[in-house]
C-alpha cells in the first residue's frame, strides 16, 4: 500500500509536469501563426469555426522568354465605318478574340464576312520562306506544341490576307504574340498573323485575298524576324499546309532566321 507520504509526492510531481505542458502549450500556441486549414474548436455545449485559413501560396518557375520578346505595339487606332461594324458584332476586344480561338464565330459575324467561301489558302508572306511546321516541332520543350507554322521573311515584308473575311482583332494583347491579326472567313475559318512589325488593318475591316494586313517583324516573344500563322477550322487547330497555294516551291524552302 502507499503511504500518504508517497501519494503526495506524486501529486505534487505531476502537477509540476502538468503546470509546465500547459505553459509550454501556450506560448507556442501564441508564436504560432493562424493554422492553414480551417478547424473546428469545441467550446462549452457548442463549436466555433476558427478564423479564415492563410492561403498558402504556390509558385512555380517559369522559363524565361523576356530576352525573346521584342518590339512595341504598333496598331491603327480603330475609326470609322470598320469600328461600327466591330462595335456592332463585338469584336475588338481582348475577350472576343479568346473566344475566337477557342469557339465557332457567332453566325452574324459569319454573315458580315465578305467574299465567298474559302478552299484554299493563299500564301500570307510575299517571299516568305518555311521555318517550323504545326505540331511537335519546337527545337526547345519538344513535349509542347506549335499551334501554328513560322514563315521566315525580312522585316517590313508585305503580310497578306490568305482568304476573303472580316477582321476580328487587331492589337498586342495576346500574350507572347506581340502586334496580332485576327481574321474570320464565311466558311468558319479563321487565320492569325503573328509577331508583326505593324498592324495596317483594324477590327471590323473587311478584307480581299492577298491584301496587305501587316508587316513581318519580332514583336511579342519572337527570336528574329518571322510570321506564325495559325489555322483554325470552327475553332479548332489544324495543320494549314494542305490548304496553302501561291508563292511557294522547294526553292524557297528553309529559314532565312534561327527560330
Amino acid at each position: 500500500m502507499w503511504s500518504i507520504r508517497s501519494l503526495r509526492r506524486i501529486a505534487s510531481i505531476a502537477a509540476v509536469f502538468a503546470i509546465g505542458f500547459l505553459f509550454s502549450f501556450s506560448d507556442r500556441t501564441l508564436a504560432e501563426p493562424l493554422s492553414k486549414e480551417p478547424s473546428i474548436i469545441k467550446g462549452v455545449g457548442e463549436e466555433v469555426l476558427a478564423a479564415a485559413s492563410v492561403e498558402r501560396v504556390r509558385t512555380r518557375k517559369r522559363y524565361d522568354y523576356s530576352r525573346f520578346s521584342n518590339g512595341l505595339r504598333w496598331v491603327p487606332r480603330p475609326r470609322g465605318a470598320a469600328l461600327r461594324r466591330a462595335t456592332a458584332l463585338g469584336l475588338g476586344t481582348y475577350e472576343s478574340a479568346k473566344r475566337l480561338l477557342r469557339t465557332p464565330p457567332d453566325k452574324k459575324v459569319l454573315d458580315a464576312c465578305r467574299g465567298e467561301e474559302p478552299k484554299t489558302l493563299l500564301w500570307p508572306v510575299v517571299g516568305g520562306k518555311w521555318g517550323r511546321g504545326f505540331g511537335y516541332t519546337r527545337k526547345y520543350r519538344k513535349q509542347l506544341r506549335h499551334n501554328g507554322v513560322d514563315i521566315g521573311a525580312p522585316q517590313g515584308n508585305p503580310v497578306r490576307a490568305a482568304a476573303d473575311g472580316i477582321v476580328a482583332y487587331s492589337d498586342n494583347g495576346l500574350r507572347g504574340l506581340g502586334n496580332v491579326v485576327l481574321v474570320i472567313h464565311r466558311n468558319g475559318w479563321s487565320t492569325l498573323y503573328a509577331h508583326n512589325l505593324r498592324n495596317t488593318v483594324q477590327a471590323g475591316w473587311l478584307v480581299k485575298r492577298g491584301e496587305r494586313i501587316a508587316l513581318v517583324g519580332s514583336t511579342g516573344i519572337a527570336r528574329g524576324p518571322h510570321l506564325h500563322f495559325e489555322f483554325r477550322s470552327n475553332g479548332r487547330l489544324a495543320d494549314p499546309a494542305r490548304f496553302f497555294v501561291g508563292y511557294r516551291s522547294k526553292e524557297i524552302n528553309g529559314p532565312i532566321v534561327e527560330l
